[in-house]
């Protein structure tokens, strides 16, 4: 699953965050980060959850998930 920030600046510090939370975080582009997640809806909502933590600390930093889907709701499908 693709994590798009809009400032780029933050992706290095979002990969590293969902990393000290055990996700599995690379950095696939400049405004990128790459999550591989477990299958089911639970590693989502999981994932969801982190975001929204991150966007409560880093609200300048605003992200995106790019999986296919539309989020349901919350800032993940607004940033």
């Amino acid at each position: 699953m693709e994590i798009c920030l809009t400032d780029p600046s933050y992706a290095d510090r979002l990969a590293r965050f969902l990393r000290s939370l055990g996700q599995t975080a690379t950095v696939s582009a400049p405004a990128s980060v790459d999550v591989s997640l477990a299958s089911g809806r639970d590693a989502l909502v999981e994932l969801e959850i982190y975001l929204r933590v991150w966007s409560v600390l880093y609200p300048e930093a605003g992200v995106q998930v790019e999986n296919g889907e539309e989020a349901e709701d919350g800032p993940l499908a607004a940033a």
